[in-house]
């Protein structure tokens, strides 16, 4: 059944430009006069519409909500670092009051490597005098006496409190983070406490995006394996870069896709940009982006009918596998190809343009 592109794209419109700004002034004359191109074939408008990214002054206003929270933070606790994860940093969003995620850092202490895999990379002859003593750092460093658990736990209650004072709307019952909802400018700012992560990659490199940090999570009070949140930013920019664009259209496109299903997805926005990501940039690099409909629809077929290809695929920075020993996101993934495969036979049979997909 076709689908009501109407209402699908008064969806987008309101998550894209939820103040209702006018196009003329919002969208630059260029994507304005294809749009109204495309006005005829209203399942193109929808796609093309899905694989924009989020107006820049909107994003810019989540950044300053997540601004406004770090500030306070630090005027509590100045000792700590501050970063931001997550899709706003990648431009992967699809709302235009978007979540964004602010990492508060310990600094007291870091995680790393085995020393042997240490003492190992100190040995090779290759090595620059900067990189030598870096590694020597970690393998002569001491361990540390206090109770790293306990340390990121007061972070996390501090932070609540701190939070608590300033914000009327504060949830502080999940396990990984503190939901702030703030009202000017009107966004939701999810403060997540960690530490960091040194390996030997970046202990060598001195590279902030090569650093992982582990997450604290409150309600079992223990740090989660280590997560490399800058990297996975650096590695999806980069790739999205040497295909014109197209990689992040199609995570957006999916996320779209999920957001506008009237079933419940159970597919993170981290699996469908690591689905994204794994696809061979051979194969869509310079298509035009009504044809990455078709990329999307051989990937995830691929994915159902392959075990060892489902089984492997790997996050974008490479620690953990997507599907394996997950048997739950099986079944989600025909639900998002059904719904893919509807909007592959609406654009089909409504756009001779397309007729050789």
């Amino acid at each position: 059944m076709e689908k009501n592109y109407d209402e699908l794209i008064g969806r987008v419109k309101s998550r894209y430009n939820p103040a209702a700004i006018d196009e003329s002034r919002l969208l630059n004359e260029s994507l304005r006069v294809e749009l109204k191109a495309l006005s005829g074939s209203k399942v193109m408008e929808y796609i093309k519409r899905s694989m924009q990214g989020v107006e820049p002054a909107y994003t810019q206003n989540t950044i300053v909500a997540g601004d406004k929270v770090k500030t306070h933070l630090k005027n509590n606790n100045p000792n700590l670092d501050y970063e931001y994860q997550g899709s706003v940093m990648s431009n992967t969003h699809i709302k235009g009051y978007s979540d964004i995620d602010l990492v508060q850092l310990c600094n007291k202490f870091y995680g790393h490597d085995s020393r042997t895999e240490f003492t190992e990379e100190y040995r090779k002859s290759n090595l620059t005098e900067t990189q030598r003593w870096a590694l020597l750092k970690v393998i002569e460093g001491s361990t540390y006496t206090g109770n790293a658990d306990q340390d990121l736990r007061t972070m996390r209650l501090e932070a609540e409190n701190v939070l608590g004072i300033i914000y009327n709307d504060v949830d502080i019952s999940k396990d990984k983070s503190i939901e702030v909802n703030i009202t000017n400018p009107k966004r939701k700012v999810d403060v997540v406490t960690a530490s960091w992560y040194r390996s030997v990659k970046s202990t060598k490199s001195g590279d902030k995006t090569d650093k992982g940090i582990c997450i604290y999570d409150k309600n079992k009070n223990v740090r989660l394996p280590v997560d490399y949140p800058f990297l996975k930013i650096k590695l999806l920019n980069d790739k999205d870069k040497s295909v014109n664009g197209r990689l992040k259209k199609m995570i957006r496109f999916l996320k779209t896709i999920k957001a506008d299903s009237d079933i419940k997805i159970k597919i993170s926005s981290f699996d469908i940009s690591s689905i994204c990501y794994n696809i061979d940039s051979l194969s869509y690099d310079y298509k035009p982006y009504y044809e990455l409909v078709y990329v999307l629809q051989v990937e995830l077929g691929k994915i159902i009918a392959d075990d060892f290809y489902r089984n492997n695929i790997k996050s974008i920075d490479g620690t953990e596998y997507i599907f394996r020993d997950k048997p739950e996101k099986y079944s989600q993934l025909f639900i998002l190809l059904n719904e893919l495969n509807i909007i592959k036979k609406d654009l089909v049979g409504n756009n001779a343009i397309t007729r050789f997909l």
